[in-house]
């Protein structure tokens, strides 16, 4: 039900027209300063070292390699073959993008995604004053859901999770369902472990070093599920399973794929998306900028073939037919922007090269049917 992790695989390695390796402290950093401290980011690149690199510390480098030229010679079936290929792509692609997903989730354009509970009750956006608040807050602090479609390399779930916990707006506790087409579960067991156990100290650290060594993440607040489904074939039972009762469903450098795939079934998803999203619940796309996320319509030919925007697919699919043709719209669209940046600081460290992230964003709000 994910993205088809043959072609996904393609997009996150080629996303944004020029990455650039973090491999010198003279590289430019972001232009605002980032929401999560440089030591907290860190934090997170350990995280994926010990799930992924600890234990193959010599093969790593030469994994990654095997890996990279498969996808070079776009031979999927290869490049995620095994299970030593799925750890070494989340060592090397999802270290990066969990940082840039952290970045997004913390930015004050999605503060309130943090902020508000669903409102099933009555329409979110009765605050004229406040047009991005819910009419309902989070005042009881419940549980944080999230759903990640296409999130089975692990930086989605490395971000929500920590962005649940430690946004301006923090819950007590983060349930996240990675869902997609290959079986990722291995890799979500190991960064969740991770997330959730103190490092591995030596036998000669010091009694202050054992006290404070605490896992980054608290096991009791964060609660993780793996699904394996192909997100184009999920009937409505399924759908309902995982989306249904979720703050915060995304799909990260994965729709411009699924629509590649097939226009009509990515477009018949998002219909039924709209009809199992609660009221007040949030949907963030984020994918490669510009013509990276281009979808060909036709039978190949130049001279009758279009080309669309993923972008004009995506409001086509939310904001007019799942709206009667614009009438009744049962999105807002709340955040839109074709290009943006997340450049990495030049102070982590990381035994890969680590990429800045360019990527476009489009940011929904389920609201009762209104009038466009």
């Amino acid at each position: 039900m994910a993205p088809r992790k043959k072609q996904k695989a393609a997009s996150k390695l080629h996303a944004g027209s020029n990455p650039h390796k973090q491999t010198s402290s003279a590289q430019k950093v972001s232009d605002t300063q980032a929401p999560a401290p440089v030591a907290f980011q860190q934090a997170l690149l350990d995280v994926f070292c010990r799930a992924f690199h600890d234990n193959q510390r010599d093969q790593a480098n030469a994994t990654i390699q095997e890996v990279k030229g498969h996808l070079f010679m776009r031979d999927f079936a290869k490049a995620f073959a095994n299970q030593e290929y799925l750890d070494a792509y989340a060592l090397r692609w999802s270290a990066s993008r969990a940082l840039g997903y952290l970045d997004i989730f913390l930015h004050g354009d999605l503060q309130p995604v943090w902020l508000s509970d669903i409102n099933t009750a009555s329409s979110p956006d009765n605050n004229a004053n406040d047009p991005l608040q819910t009419t309902a807050t989070s005042s009881s602090g419940g549980a944080c859901r999230v759903a990640c479609i296409g999130g089975g390399g692990g930086a989605e779930l490395v971000a929500s999770a920590a962005a649940a916990l430690l946004s301006p707006f923090p819950r007590p506790k983060a349930e996240i369902r990675a869902v997609d087409i290959a079986d990722w579960s291995s890799c979500v067991e190991k960064l969740t472990t991770a997330l959730t156990s103190p490092q591995q100290l030596s036998a000669y650290a010091s009694e202050s070093a054992k006290a404070a060594n605490k896992p980054l993440i608290d096991p009791g607040r964060l609660q993780v599920r793996f699904s394996q489904h192909d997100i184009l074939n999920a009937n409505e039972d399924i759908l309902r399973g995982l989306l249904s009762g979720v703050h915060l469903c995304t799909i990260m450098f994965t729709l411009n794929e699924l629509f590649a795939t097939s226009i009509a079934r990515t477009t018949a998803f998002l219909l039924a998306l709209t009809d199992t999203m609660a009221l007040g619940s949030w949907f963030l796309v984020v994918d490669s900028p510009g013509s990276y996320s281009e979808v060909t319509m036709g039978d190949g030919d130049a001279a009758t073939s279009k080309r669309y925007p993923m972008k004009w697919l995506l409001d086509h699919a939310l904001l007019e037919v799942a709206g009667d043709a614009g009438k009744n719209r049962k999105w807002k669209k709340r955040v839109s922007d074709d290009s943006r940046w997340f450049r990495l600081s030049p102070l982590l460290k990381y035994p890969i090269d680590l990429e800045n992230m360019r990527y476009q964003i489009h940011l929904y709000q389920r609201i009762e049917p209104e009038d466009s």
